[in-house]
This record gives structure tokens, sequence and C-alpha cells, in this order.
């Protein structure tokens, strides 16, 4: 803005300055941009001679902003959200603010537009292009109040790209829907009928006052509401202060060497139905350390409770949500994989923990249709003869496709649908007798145990395609060996994956 005033300039700065304006508002509707005239409204406003020294003591409240722009109803603003900060206690060195404010500051401005247009001599157009430069009361509001934030946080504003820390202030005025309620009452009540599901009954929300403003000419502004009855008798108050964290993403590799452990906590009507899971092992100690108020448990597929997870073991992450804590260097990563590791021998993670970007988070969910997956399944064919030579067929067998329908097991919780998947190779060998010992079953002396090494596509029942689900798997091994084969045990052996 120029440091000269122009004649237009002046007559609406002193309009509005006659009808109880607060400087920064009368600063706001003459389209000035410039930081340093919200930082210090009085210097300026006397240099440009808009006002005399001791003109403007503001002690009421502003008629357009209801006190958000003003130093006497914002003098406790900054201590507010200064011990809000330092209650929850977030490390993140820079911060992002949002200002909610009333309703009407929106409303107020437009009735002050109407009246300044019936009683300024000024063309039409040059009203209409000051309209289109006013300065928003948020932005005039953050020229302020973001230095003082600064000095007292002692953490950097960053307002080119939004801080993962977000400080929300709610500003609220309580008389606005009182005086208002006429007008609103008035505006198409029909309309509110239609929308009040939407606006959750609420004729004064925003989307209301918008539509409002669309359909209402100025001349139908200054019928229902004359400038005298927007005069506000208090200040707008702080209703609430909110702080929050952007979520932090940590991930790598799991092994889980249990057969009694769910992956993530099993509740039935609310009871647990095993002590605890992979989630709560691997998740908890690290939301414990950055300070989360929640998590999310991502991860390539699962296994399920009986089924191991060995060797590479299976690509997670973990969502940490609303974290106090997010400064994590290698060496705090290092300390809680071993941690975690040192506290159970049920699940142990394979690989350095890292923080994760939403990039990799993407590969890992799309890893989950492309992914190719290795098991060992210990399995049995009942009442087998002695000489089973389509064993060694299985070794030959290369992509075979089958369809599976939904399994039994988990069609309370799946829809029911065939789907195609393909086994890319198997290899299959008899058990030899000193395997035989470990074996922790009951064995009938015409059982016949083999194991069998199979890769396949992302999403195959591999439980399925060994006992054939009833006949909902085709074809199964029951059918390439021509006989009735179980499954015994079931290890997942590697995930394909370039995680993380």
């Amino acid at each position: 803005m120029n440091t000269g005033a122009t004649e237009e300039e002046r007559k609406i700065f002193h309009f509005l300055k006659s009808q109880g304006c607060c400087l920064r508002c009368c600063f706001r509707f003459i389209g000035c941009r410039t930081a340093e005239y919200y930082c210090k409204p009085y210097e300026f406003a006397v240099q440009l001679n808009y006002a005399n020294e001791g003109d403007f003591t503001e002690k009421t409240p502003c008629i357009a902003c209801l006190g958000v722009l003003q130093d006497k109803a914002q003098e406790n603003v900054v201590t507010k959200i200064v011990e809000k900060v330092k209650e929850k206690d977030y490390d993140c060195k820079t911060f992002t603010c949002a200002l909610i404010i009333p309703v009407s500051v929106k409303l107020r401005e437009h009735i002050l537009y109407a009246y300044m247009s019936k009683e300024i001599d000024m063309h039409d157009y040059v009203l209409n292009t000051f309209k289109m430069k006013l300065q928003n009361v948020k932005d005039s509001w953050k020229s302020f109040i973001i230095p003082q934030l600064e000095q007292a946080t002692g953490k950097r504003a960053d307002l080119s790209t939004p801080s993962p820390f977000l400080i929300e202030i709610f500003l609220a005025y309580a008389d606005d829907e009182l005086i208002f309620s006429g007008l609103m009452n008035e505006h198409k009540e029909t309309n509110y009928k239609q929308r009040k599901r939407k606006c959750n009954n609420n004729k004064f929300s925003r989307k209301n006052v918008d539509n409002l403003l669309i359909e209402t000419t100025d001349e139908q502004l200054m019928q229902h509401i004359k400038i005298s009855q927007i005069t506000p008798k208090t200040f707008v108050h702080v209703d609430d202060i909110l702080c929050s964290h952007s979520s932090l993403f940590i991930g790598g590799r799991y092994n889980k060497f249990s057969r009694k452990l769910s992956q993530t906590p099993w509740l039935i009507n609310g009871e647990k139905k095993v002590e605890t899971s992979v989630q709560d092992l691997l998740c908890n100690p690290i939301a414990e350390i950055v300070k989360a108020e929640s998590i999310k448990f991502l991860s390539s597929g699962r296994e399920d409770v009986d089924v191991r997870n060995i060797y590479n073991g299976r690509p997670f992450a973990v969502e940490l949500l609303n974290p106090h804590m997010t400064d994590i260097t290698t060496e705090i990563l290092a300390h809680l994989t071993e941690s975690i590791n040192q506290s159970t021998k049920q699940v142990q993670i394979t690989s350095s923990l890292k923080i994760l970007t939403r990039f990799d988070l993407k590969k890992l969910k799309e890893g989950e249709n492309v992914k190719t997956k290795f098991y060992r399944a210990l399995c049995v064919c009942r009442n087998a003869s002695e000489n089973l030579s389509q064993l060694e067929h299985l070794n030959k067998l290369k992509n075979v496709k089958i369809i599976q329908k939904t399994p039994v097991r988990v069609l309370h919780r799946r829809p029911l649908s065939p789907r195609t998947r393909i086994i890319y190779e198997m290899r299959a060998r008899w058990v030899k007798p000193h395997e035989l010992k470990l074996l922790h079953t009951t064995v009938e002396s015409n059982d016949s145990f083999f194991v069998l090494d199979v890769k396949t596509q992302a999403g195959t029942y591999v439980k399925e395609f060994v006992h054939g689900d009833f006949g909902r798997t085709k074809p199964s091994l029951c059918d390439f060996l021509n006989a009735e084969v179980d499954i015994i045990a079931l290890d997942v052996t590697s995930i394909n994956l370039n995680w993380p």
C-alpha cells in the first residue's frame, strides 16, 4: 500500500471509523495487505492522516470483527495459546495456526458495504473494486499475532508449507444468532427445511449465511438490519484451543513365531479371545515412546492365529495419530527395535525400523496386489497308499490357475465371491522318519506326511488349496493327488516386497 492515501480510501476509512470499526478493520476494507500496518495500526493511521493521536482508544468492540483484531480482546489470547501448547508438550519446531471466527463477521462486512454504497458519494465500480481487495480477517489477525506466538513459544510459523503441528483457535460471540435471527428466519424458510439434515438444524450456519448473502440484495439487507442493531456490546471470547500433530509413520518387518497369536486384538462381544496380539506387542511400545493418542496397524497381508511368519518377515507400518514426540533419531529407532525384541519371543522385528512417508505406505498397499508369497505347509494324506507317485508330479506344475470361493471359515466377515489365483510353483517331499518324532499329533499307520513349499499370488488361501474346502477351491491338492489331504501346520516363509 502506498504511503499516500487516495480520496476514496480516505472516505471509506472515515465512514468505517464513524460506524465503530477498529483501525485494523479500516485498513482491511481499503485493501491494505502490508503486515506492518496491522502490527502498528495507530502509528500508520496517524502517519497517513487517517486519525490523530489519541483518536482511537478502542474500548468498545469493533462492529465488523467483534474484537478479533483488537488488542483489548486479543491481549490474553496469546497467553492462552502458549499455555495450551506447553500443556500438550509437542516437540515440533514449527506450527501452523488456524483461526475460526464467528459466523456473523462475513454478514457484518456485507451490511457495512451496503450502507457504505448508500451513504458515501462513490461510483459503484470503485466501491466494487474495494470489495474485491478486502483483506481477510484471519490473514490480518495472523499478521500481528503470529510474531507474538513465535516469540512466546520458541517455534517458527510455517507459512509456505503447512506445518504438521496445528494450533486451532476457536473464537465465539454469544449474541450472533439473536441479532440476526429475524433476518435468517425470513430468508427462504422452505430452503432451510430441505437443508436441515446437512446443517444439523442450525439456521445460523456458515453455509446458510453464504446462501443468504448470495440470494439477498443490499436493499433487502438494509430493510431488515440497521447498523445500530449490529453494534456489539461484548468482545469475542476464546471458546476453545486445540493442538494436534499430523500422523507419524514407522515401519519395518516382523517375524511371528507363535501359533496362538492373532495379528490384531481378537475381540468377540467385547472379550479378548487371545491375551495379546502382534499389534499390541509391536505398536504399543512405539506409541508410548512418541506419546501418540492412538494407532493404526498396517501390514502387507495378514497371517492366521495358528500360522507362523518366519525368515525375512512380514512388512508392516504403524500410523501414530497425534504424536507429541516427532524428533525420532536412528538411535531411538534402534533402541525401540532392541527393546521390543527383548520384551517378547512371540514376535521379533527383523529389519531396522524406519520413519516412513505416505509414498512408502502407498507402496505397502499396492504391494498387496502385485507381490508373491512363499509358504511351507506340513500336510498329511489320510488313508494313503504306500506309493504316491503323484507327489513327484507336483514339482513339475507351474503357473496353475485355481478358483477359490470365499472360504467357509471367513464367510462371516467377507462377501461370497469366487477369485482366481495363481500357484506359480511347488516343491513337495516326504517327511523324514526323524521329523515325524517332532510332530505333536496322533499318527495313524496309514497316514503319510509331506512338506510342501509353494509360491503363490498374494491373496491365495493356502489352507483351502491344500484340503479343498469341501470342493470350494478347484483344483486343490486333493485333486492333484487323488487323495484326502489335510494341513497340519503352515508357515509364511517369504513376502516378496521391497520394504521398508
